[in-house]
């Protein structure tokens, strides 16, 4: 009774109070349904029957949410709302329920296949993705460059990866969700258990979903394949390009390019296998790695790699696929090298020979006629390479010469171009080289000249450009006309080119108009120009006058106060500052009467006034000179007094003055002048033995001492002290004894500067070192100037030593002595050292040698620290003086150059038992030898030095274990041994294997001899001669040919033989004419000569026998 009043009350409610169903639900429904079921007419009472349980559905659920409340249920007197039962199911049992139960119970834990996951899995492939492809080959724009193709198949794989990864596999695991009641019980309620069961169930989940992906996979590599198979029967043409037998649509656009010289596929042939046989691998590996359903189920399982399987590249289906697209494109490669023949003519274009032909054309002088012929020949080659196919279907691959042509066309049109462009260039050289003549005439003539030299070269210029140059000038622009008229023809000339035409053309008649107006110009600025110079040489004279008048005035000044004499000296400077500007003028003057072809102006008055002047000049410039320097020398200190230099200026001074006198004789006032000075010089004279003693550089505070006690009280001058101070003290009067100190000081002076030099000298001299090689230390290079030095100053300094005033620097001396002597010592032994350690220094490196001479390598080893640590330390401060003045550094120096010559010893007598055992070894240097017994464990470092100990044999035959299997000659024929030499079991004994080979050596000469021997009758000679080595070849045709010349003499058939000679001799030099190696022409050549010799021997036989026989 509630549940029919519930219902009466649902069914009671209005429609507006019900909120209809969203229109949403119907499409979901109805996407849900395979497309097939829309048009079914159940469709429409089903979705009105959805619509009704929605609305009842909804309705009840607002009565049952009213009835949730107390006093709702009191309004409408319902006392309780009924509790809703579980509807139940009994069945009577069964005897074989419980196997039943049992048996459905272990499918249910282990069978996951009849799971209805699977089922639902299944459905969802078959009807949404199993009509899928990676790659969807229906193409609309064919054929593709090789990178839309490539892009093509990617594109296409990854979108379809997308859809599989966004689409696909959320589908999948939306399923899991649904249906979880169905696996959800498998997973274990506690952490601590292991899902056993539900990896399981999983696991055959991902291998359905697997076997899904790989048959995904493999229909794409199929429909790959089969697009493919549309182009199995290949491209070649065989003969005769035919466009009607390719009507497939290519795949592949291939470009013809050009590559140096020669024209390339772009991409190459074998790129686009690559691209082909990467879309194999790339719609393989778009399947790869795509997530398990459980990861998305399960987040936690993220980090884990659970993917699902698919093909492998590896697998015999894959290999078998690209195999077969492998042949069709094969196939498909024959047809495109084949047309590349076309191209063969035009191979001249491309290697650039064609570009030195116009190269060499245009070094050559040719006519215009000859440029004209020529650039037709390479229009006709435009034409021709024009007309070619521009796309080439060959099947597969479709060729696009566009941009070859291009190419080919540009290099014919570069052709065209530098023919063109050289006459061009020709024609504008030409023409500018005429106009810059016509336009430097007229700038020369329009020129202003300056002087009158400017003036009489352009006025010759202008005589000459009317006379010559412009009728020159018109020859060469008939030719330029010339020119013009072929440019036309052939070029497009710029606006540029047109002006400089026109200007060409038009500057006859301008410069005829120039050099008639510059004409009379000329002329004019003559006459000009001759006013000017007359004006000037009146001037110059008045000069000159005025001049002779001031010099006149110094005849008769006798004053002789100080300005009084600067005023004079100052004149003096005037007026021969005027004369030289006077001898100036008259030098320009004469130039410009010459240039006008007029009588030189002749100035006698200029060397009367110079003659005149220059006594006056001498007298008052010495006498100032003198007035200057004398109160310099008296009153100032006297320390910065140099002797020598005052007496010289004094000596010159007085000579002077002595021969004004003379000069000035007739003229009483300069005589007068002169007379004062000549005595207050030779006055001044009476000072120098002070002055020479008291400045002497040398004079030290001993020597003022000496002085002291001569005079009689303490004489000690001070900065400041003058010679006047020295004077008025009486010096003068021990002025002979003065200078004894002074003379003495003088020596002492020198011997300190002397020595002082040479150590300054060696201040900064040093060392020069240079890296040796790899061993980490230096060697001391380029000594000869140290030893120079130090030979020099070493003499020097004894001779020093020997002097009687060496007294006051003896010790210093004799210091300084011990120094040099002990870096000369020092210097020699590290020579001798370092070259000792040079030689063997490589020799001691290498370990065999070490181990074989125990003793001297412990002696090496010494002496090499000692080396290193000197070396070390010098190169802190590699100065001479600072580097030798290392402690002990004399007497390591000496105990290693005693080891080193231990060493030496010790080493000649190793190399002297190896040489003994194996005196082939007596051929080799020392460095040779040691070379080859360094490294004993590599035999093959003997190889260079064979040629040495064996003249022919240039090298060993070595295998990969190091054995020795044969000789090789200079010639490179090589040998054989009989037995194989295995240089290990010498333990490093070189001597011992070398012997061996010197053994074999001729054992194996012996027994390829034998071989030769019995193989010649058996071979064909002219075979023979070229299977054998050289020395086989003399050997046994020497000895065949005397035992066939005795059978023949003895069987009277010389002649016969003789004919068979010929013919051997035929045979070999037919193979000299063809290509041999070294070695046979070589062994050729020789027999050819023993042939001919031998046969040549033979006639006289030969006649004999006919004669006999006769």
């Amino acid at each position: 009774m509630f549940r029919a009043l519930v219902k009466k009350v649902v069914l009671g409610f209005w429609e507006d109070a019900v909120t209809p169903q969203p229109p949403h639900h119907i499409t979901n429904i109805l996407k849900l349904l395979p497309a097939c079921f829309h048009d079914n007419p159940m469709l429409q009472k089903l979705l009105e029957e959805t619509k009704s349980g929605y609305n009842f559905s909804i309705r009840k659920s607002i009565v049952d949410y009213i009835l949730m409340d107390e006093q709702q249920r009191k309004r409408l007197s319902i006392s309780s709302v009924p509790r809703p039962f579980p509807q139940r199911v009994i069945r009577a049992p069964l005897p074989w329920s419980r196997a039943y139960r049992h048996a459905h119970d272990c499918c249910t834990q282990h069978l996951f296949t009849v799971n209805p996951i699977m089922h639902h899995l299944q459905e969802i492939w078959i009807s949404n993705f199993s009509d899928l492809r990676f790659v969807d080959f229906h193409f609309e724009n064919l054929p593709l460059l090789p990178s839309e193709f490539q892009q093509f198949i990617q594109t296409q794989c990854e979108t379809i990866r997308d859809l599989l990864i966004n689409t696909w596999l959320p589908q999948c695991a939306s399923l899991f969700l649904t249906y979880k009641e169905s696996w959800l019980p498998l997973v274990p309620q506690r952490d601590d258990i292991v899902p056993v069961k539900a990896q399981r169930f999983f696991s055959c989940v991902a291998a359905l979903m697997s076997l899904q992906l790989r048959s995904l996979v493999i229909a794409s590599l199929q429909d790959l394949l089969h697009f493919l198979s549309l182009h199995q029967d290949g491209n070649d043409f065989v003969e005769c390009y035919d466009e009607l037998r390719y009507t497939q649509c290519p795949l592949l656009l291939v470009k013809l390019r050009v590559e140096e010289s020669s024209i390339t596929f772009q991409p190459t042939l074998p790129q686009c296998w690559e691209l082909i046989e990467n879309s194999f691998i790339h719609i393989i590996t778009s399947a790869d790695h795509l997530p398990r359903v459980e990861c998305s189920l399960f987040p936690e399982l993220q980090k884990k790699d659970l993917t699902l399987r698919s093909v492998r590249q590896d697998e015999s289906l894959v290999t078998d696929l690209i195999n077969q697209a492998r042949v069709i494109y094969q196939r498909n490669t024959v047809g495109p090298h084949r047309y590349l023949e076309i191209y063969n003519k035009y191979s001249n274009l491309l290697d650039q020979s064609a570009s030195q032909d116009i190269l060499s054309f245009l070094q050559e002088k040719h006519s215009l006629q000859g440029f004209v012929k020529k650039i037709e020949g390479v229009n006709s080659v435009w034409n021709e390479i024009s007309s070619l196919r521009v796309t080439v279907p060959l099947s597969l691959f479709c060729l696009e010469a566009v941009k070859l042509h291009q190419d080919l066309c540009d290099r014919t049109e570069n052709l065209k171009h530098l023919l063109i462009t050289y006459e061009l260039e020709e024609n504008r050289q030409l023409n500018q080289s005429i106009c810059e003549r016509y336009q430097q005439i007229t700038h020369t003539l329009m020129s202003v000249p300056a002087t009158t030299e400017e003036l009489v070269e352009l006025s010759h210029f202008l005589k000459h450009t009317s006379d010559v140059t412009v009728h020159t000038l018109r020859d060469e622009i008939s030719e330029a006309a010339k020119r013009l008229s072929f440019l036309l023809d052939y070029a497009t000339l710029t606006g540029d080119d047109i002006k400089l035409n026109s200007s060409v053309f038009n500057w006859p008649e301008q410069i005829r108009n120039v050099c008639e107006v510059h004409k009379d110009k000329l002329a004019n600025q003559r006459d000009h120009i001759e006013d000017q110079l007359c004006k000037r040489v009146t001037e110059l004279e008045h000069t000159l006058q005025d001049l002779f008048k001031e010099t006149e005035v110094f005849k008769k000044k006798e004053l002789i106060s100080v300005e009084e004499m600067k005023s004079n000296v100052e004149k003096l400077d005037e007026i021969t500052a005027c004369l030289m500007n006077a001898a100036t003028q008259i030098e320009h003057i004469n130039k410009e009467e010459s240039l006008l072809e007029k009588e030189q102006t002749q100035f006698p008055l200029l060397q009367t006034i110079m003659i005149n002047k220059q006594p006056y000049d001498q007298l008052w410039s010495t006498a100032l000179n003198f007035h200057t320097k004398s109160d310099i020398w008296m009153n100032g200190p006297f320390m910065q007094l140099n002797a020598e230099q005052i007496s010289d200026d004094l000596s010159n001074m007085f000579r002077q003055m002595y021969k004004l006198m003379k000069v000035f004789s007739d003229v009483a006032a300069p005589r007068r002048v002169a007379e004062s000075f000549r005595t207050k010089i030779d006055k001044f004279k009476q000072h120098l033995p002070i002055l020479s003693t008291i400045c002497n550089p040398g004079i030290k505070d001993r020597h003022w001492e000496k002085i002291s006690s001569i005079v009689g009280f303490d004489v000690k001058p001070e900065p400041d002290t003058s010679l006047l101070n020295m004077v008025e003290l009486g010096l003068p009067k021990y002025a002979d004894k003065l200078e004894e100190i002074g003379a003495a000081a003088s020596k002492e002076y020198s011997l300190e500067k002397a020595l002082e030099k040479m150590k300054n000298e060696w201040t900064d001299l040093q060392f020069g070192f240079t890296q040796y090689r790899d061993t980490g230390t230096s060697v001391v290079s380029a000594v000869d100037d140290v030893q120079v030095l130090l030979d020099d100053h070493i003499i020097k300094t004894q001779t020093i030593k020997g002097s009687p005033f060496i007294k006051p620097i003896e010790e210093e001396c004799k210091q300084w002595e011990e120094k040099l002597l002990q870096m000369q010592d020092i210097l020699d032994a590290m020579l001798m050292c370092q070259s000792a350690w040079l030689y063997l220094e490589p020799i001691f490196s290498s370990e065999d040698i070490i181990s074989q001479m125990p003793e001297e390598g412990r002696k090496f080893s010494i002496v090499n620290t000692y080396w290193r640590d000197i070396v070390a330390e010098a190169l802190k401060d590699t100065h001479v003086l600072v580097a030798t003045a290392q402690p002990n550094m004399l007497e390591r120096l000496q105990e290693s150059n005693v080891f080193l010559e231990e060493i030496q010893h010790g080493l000649n007598t190793y190399l002297e038992e190896k040489r003994l055992y194996f005196p082939r070894f007596f051929f080799l240097s020392n460095d040779e030898l040691l070379e080859i017994l360094s490294e004993t464990k590599d035999p093959q470092r003997v190889q260079p030095h064979l040629k040495k100990c064996f003249e022919g044999i240039a090298k060993l035959e070595f295998t990969a274990e190091l054995e020795i299997t044969g000789m090789i000659s200079s010639e490179r024929e090589t040998v054989p041994f009989t037995d194989p030499i295995y240089p290990a079991k010498a333990k490093g004994m070189v001597e011992k294997w070398l012997l061996e080979v010197e053994h074999m050596m001729l054992r194996s000469v012996r027994d390829v001899i034998q071989g030769g021997l019995e193989q010649y009758p058996e071979v064909p000679r002219k075979k023979w001669v070229l299977q054998w080595p050289g020395q086989v070849v003399i050997c046994a045709s020497s000895i065949f040919w005397t035992s066939e010349v005795s059978n023949a003499i003895q069987n009277n058939t010389l002649p016969a033989y003789v004919d068979q000679c010929n013919a051997q001799i035929a045979d070999i030099v037919e193979l000299v004419r063809g290509k041999l190696s070294g070695g046979a022409r070589l062994t050729l050549g020789a027999l050819t000569v023993i042939d001919v010799h031998g046969n040549r021997d033979l006639s006289p036989f030969t006649l004999i026998g006919a004669f006999t026989h006769a």
